[in-house]
């Protein structure tokens, strides 16, 4: 029985590694940014419930067409299949009876799925590592349970690494540090929309005097609805309008 359990974690850790490579192969450099045609930038954000890394209580995005000037946004909260931490609860306020009634990620993630389209550019913050792989373990799960085999592995930019690129002599990369350095101050703190919202921001402000933005890329805060979006969960310590 041991054998056979060690076999089973062995074929696990195999499968998480092609992920991650999987992964990272459809990371997208600075450079490359200009060459891309997408139909438009999705920045999302999870949270976890914290004991297992797919166990996702919410999904937070906006999505950026290039053919119109529209703002799409999803957010979802969903009932965790374990047990939300202390640690978790303490930084994003949820508690167990508000995911009591949601739905479960079976029934969300599909939903994800269906908001990005698969010509889409996806950022947010250190997803490379953690968001998407936390998407593809958890579609792993679901892959078992229905006898499919759908993976999630958009084109996408790492906000953390594009700062670690064009920032190299900052001694912390985390979103609220970076978003402080340009003025910028989250109203609220560890929850998935307010955080999606908070890496496209970012990612304007660290291309906005690089000579690699690309033209295609929308701004935010001009489109319809989107300053009063911004301010509604952020601000910004002088007029930037």
């Amino acid at each position: 029985m041991r054998s056979k359990e060690q076999e089973n974690k062995r074929r696990q850790r195999r499968r998480k590694k092609q992920l991650e490579r999987a992964i990272h192969a459809q990371s997208v450099s600075l450079d490359g940014l200009a060459e891309l045609h997408p139909r438009g930038v999705v920045s999302f954000d999870l949270e976890m419930a914290g004991a297992f890394p797919d166990d996702i209580i919410e999904i937070g995005a906006i999505r950026l067409p290039l053919g119109n000037d529209k703002i799409e946004v999803f957010r979802r909260l969903i009932r965790p299949r374990t047990f939300i931490n202390r640690t978790v609860r303490d930084m994003t306020g949820l508690t167990k009876e508000d995911l009591r009634d949601k739905s479960t990620l079976d029934v969300i993630l599909p939903e994800f799925l269906d908001f990005v389209d698969p010509e889409d550019l996806v950022v947010g913050h250190a997803i490379g590592d953690n968001d998407l792989l936390s998407i593809n373990l958890a579609l792993m799960r679901m892959n078992h349970k229905n006898g499919t085999n759908i993976r999630f592995c958009p084109r996408y930019l790492d906000t953390v690494r594009l700062a670690q690129q064009l920032l190299p002599k900052r001694k912390k990369y985390n979103l609220i540090a970076l978003l402080e350095s340009f003025g910028w101050h989250s109203k609220k703190k560890h929850r998935a929309f307010e955080d999606a919202l908070a890496s496209y921001v970012l990612l304007e402000c660290l291309l906005e005097d690089s000579a690699e933005k690309p033209a295609w890329l929308p701004d935010l805060l001009t489109r319809q609805g989107g300053r009063e979006l911004v301010l509604q969960y952020l601000d910004y310590e002088e007029d930037a309008f």
